[in-house]
């Protein structure tokens, strides 16, 4: 059985798994899930009891969860060090540093526009309050990512 990484939003942080799925040159499949429909139902939480992606489903069937775990999965498996570092090497670590920072504080702002995305039943007054709030921690975590 071929690996499939299950992702949600096109242009989301699962993205950094399929470029590194990409680099590594080693078979997996995509598969796409509505993360405003199919995702919230219960079938969905034999997957990810918390109704979340991205998931990964190794060769043996195995899941797996969470953004940094799924990368170090990779890591560990990197044998020709295509997507990765001598684990030890200083290299290694701001690689680490770096993934840890876009997927907890980057992505946690954009927490926000997910709330008013998923706001049901819609609140028009507080999801435009959600969406200008959400707007300015991402430009100040752009800021930050990019020193």
């Amino acid at each position: 059985m071929e690996p499939i990484l299950i992702y949600g939003f096109p242009l989301g942080s699962s993205m950094g798994l399929v470029v590194a799925l990409e680099w590594l040159g080693e078979p997996y499949r995509l598969c796409r899930v509505d993360m405003l429909g199919e995702m919230r139902e219960p079938s969905y939480a034999r997957i990810n009891p918390r109704h979340e992606t991205p998931v990964f489903v190794d060769d043996q069937g195995r899941i797996l969860t969470e953004t940094v775990s799924l990368a170090s999965w990779l890591e560990a498996r990197d044998t020709h060090r295509r997507v990765s570092f001598d684990p030890l090497s200083r290299e290694a670590d701001r690689m680490h540093q770096i993934m840890a920072f876009v997927n907890t504080g980057f992505t946690a702002a954009f927490t926000p526009h997910w709330a008013a995305l998923e706001m049901d039943p819609p609140n028009p007054a507080l999801q435009a309050m959600l969406r200008d709030w959400g707007r300015e921690r991402i430009l100040e975590r752009h800021d930050k990512l990019e020193e």
